[in-house]
């Protein structure tokens, strides 16, 4: 599984989930600061990434191309840094993987989360 993170959220995340044994990479070092969300999204469709953001666009990107990738998480929460939410998010991904590597939306919220497949209907 390759996390990418989106832009919006701190670089450290990356090496929060490393150490947590997930392969992920911020975007700033995968593409360039400022690239339109859709170059985000391909990329993470032609590569099997799963993006984790807390831009809503990219829910309306999972939506509007009716994909089943890539994976979208989003971080529904008001400090969105691994120190607040981060367990959370680890959780979720030990929890939810499989779901992730075929397809899913996750919206997570500091007390619960939901999950939906994709595409979504």
């Amino acid at each position: 599984m390759r996390l990418i993170i989106d832009e919006n959220l701190p670089p450290r995340w990356k090496s929060f989930l490393g150490l947590h044994g997930f392969d992920a990479g911020h975007w700033t070092e995968i593409g360039a600061c400022g690239d339109p969300d859709t170059v985000i999204f391909d990329h993470a469709f032609e590569n099997r990434g799963i993006i984790v953001t807390q831009d809503l666009d990219f829910t309306r990107l999972v939506a509007t191309r009716g994909s089943t990738l890539p994976s979208v998480i989003l971080l529904r929460v008001a400090c969105p840094i691994p120190e607040s939410c981060g367990t959370i998010l680890v959780n979720i991904l030990r929890t939810y993987g499989e779901q992730l590597e075929q397809g899913c939306l996750i919206s997570v919220e500091p007390d619960r989360h939901r999950v939906r497949l994709l595409p979504l209907r």
